[in-house]
């Protein structure tokens, strides 16, 4: 049996309440039989059995947090992820932890009996890597507080909260946090992605806003990192992904004032001038004010429209937008202003839903949103694309199939930050493209994404995880990438925290056929 503190790798994984007692009695046997004295054997059997008592036998005696095991009421539902495509995917146990303590609790339990973990917030992993089949599962969703220090402009913020939540928790202390838009995401997988949404070129990328975290690592321990505790793990975690460097359980941000007025629009297009459409967009998008962030959308059909958040007033969109309108057969469906809230709930799909209902069903009372099937690829694109590139787009879009190529504009705050000041190393790109499809859709998006080899980048978003992608760590973290190597070797040596795509992945370990974790 593995000692806590070093992190490495046995065979065994979950041991029974006899396994675990076994090794205790064993490991004092043998110390004992060094010294040949009856008189320490008795005293060793006695230190044996003190220590059973005390140990944990099992991941719920570990923790106060209630565990899930296979079999029991509940465990199915609550095993699962936001992509029923992974629904096959069933832990061999699946803790709710109630806070930081719990959770180092847990992983000094999963790390001594050398179980695979893997931690959950929201659960939208596009590769399916917060959960697995032959492990723990630590579903972070009790950690979820939101706390406001208004002399500080920060926030201390759960790593199970949800972004829907913390967009209406910051705004009732006159504040927002910049962030994604699908409402049901954990701020996890967003920020330590890097964390691109609607107000990013305003505000940056959440990684941008993160100041300190709480993390447990693979030694047992719970650490406060920041920049003055441990400046590069810290610069590890603003962008080199989740799951690579341990579990964290809480994180601080610096939050920014409530904008006084944010707007929605929408702009369309006929498919005729789809190819201006797209040289309009890329022209304007990454240059025009910082307080426009814009999706350019080409959806299988086809059409094609361009949407986004201003923060202003919706009587300026019209002049900001006049590149875009300025198109043959340009029409601007939509510009109007909302409270910062609703539009938030707007863009998440919950308009004129609650907060509470802007959950996905079962994740907890009043949850109205479905789980989703989809598939997904990313690539960036450095320059505009020539018009060889814009008819690949089209072409890609026209062909059989059901999908859409969904490009997340750059520039402003995310792009004034130099590509190793952080993780995050997609700073002087255009705009990312992410070929997304609801349902069975990965041949159409396959032959989308070759279509474009000519005209990307090379780099991919490490949020948008692609476990078909080969050279993914160059992709993900580019010039970072040695550094990002270099940090993980020292907060976990033994590559504890392994997934397909951690950086620096370790050998895979398996948890045993039967026991209780």
């Amino acid at each position: 049996m593995r000692s806590i503190s070093n992190g490495g790798g046995g065979e065994n994984g979950v041991l029974d309440r006899r396994a675990f007692l076994t090794g205790l009695g064993g490991a004092g046997l043998a110390l004992a039989a060094g010294c040949g004295a009856s008189a320490t054997q008795t005293t060793a059997r006695r230190v044996n059995a003190a220590l059973a008592r005390r140990a944990p036998h099992t991941l719920q005696e570990a923790i106060r947090g209630h565990v899930f095991y296979p079999g029991q009421p509940g465990f199915v539902s609550a095993a699962h992820v936001y992509n029923p495509r992974f629904d096959g995917v069933l832990p061999t146990a699946l803790a709710r932890p109630v806070d930081s303590v719990d959770v180092r609790d847990a992983i000094r339990f999963t790390v001594s009996h050398d179980t695979p973990v893997r931690a959950r917030s929201g659960g939208h992993s596009y590769a399916g890597y917060s959960t697995l089949s032959n492990g723990a599962v630590l579903d972070l969703r009790k950690l979820n507080a939101i706390n406001v220090d208004k002399r500080a402009g920060t926030a201390t913020v759960g790593a199970g909260a949800q972004l829907i939540d913390i967009y209406a928790g910051l705004a009732n202390a006159g504040a927002t946090l910049p962030a994604g838009s699908c409402p049901s995401v954990g701020v996890s997988g967003v920020t330590l992605g890097g964390g691109f949404g609607l107000a990013g070129r305003y505000f940056g990328l959440t990684a941008d806003n993160l100041l300190a975290v709480k993390i447990v690592t693979a030694d047992g321990q719970l650490n406060t990192v920041n920049a003055r505790t441990d400046p590069d793990l810290l610069w590890a975690l603003r962008g080199g992904g989740g799951g690579n460097f341990g579990v964290v359980t809480e994180f601080t941000f610096r939050i920014h004032p409530l904008p006084a007025s944010a707007a929605y629009f929408n702009v369309r297009w006929p498919w005729s001038s789809a190819n201006e459409a797209i040289a309009a967009w890329q022209a304007w998008a990454p240059h025009t004010t910082d307080k426009i962030t814009s999706i350019l959308h080409l959806n299988t059909g086809p059409s094609i429209n361009a949407n986004g958040q201003y923060l202003g007033s919706a009587s300026s969109l019209r002049s900001l937008l006049g590149p875009l309108l300025s198109v043959r057969g340009a029409t601007l469906s939509s510009a109007f202003n909302l409270s910062y809230v609703p539009l938030q709930l707007l863009l998440a799909g919950c308009y004129g839903k609650s907060v509470a209902a802007c959950h996905t069903v079962g994740a907890g009372p009043g949850g109205t949103l479905p789980r989703n099937v989809f598939n997904a690829k990313s690539d960036y694109v450095a320059k505009p694309l020539s018009s060889a590139g814009r008819a690949a787009m089209i072409a890609a879009t026209e062909a059989s199939g059901a999908g859409a190529l969904l490009c997340d504009c750059y520039g402003g705050a995310v792009n004034r930050v130099a590509p190793t000041a952080t993780a995050f190393v997609h700073r002087d790109q255009l705009f990312c493209i992410q070929y997304y499809g609801a349902g069975s859709t990965a041949a159409w998006i396959n032959q989308a994404w070759s279509k474009m080899r000519p005209y990307v980048s090379g780099q991919a978003y490490q949020n948008y995880i692609d476990p078909s992608l080969k050279d993914w760590p160059k992709a993900y973290y580019g010039q970072n990438l040695g550094r990002l190597e270099e940090i993980r070797e020292r907060v976990d040596p033994d590559h504890y925290f392994n997934f397909p795509q951690a950086i620096g992945r370790g050998p895979q370990r398996v948890a045993p056929r039967s026991g209780r974790g």
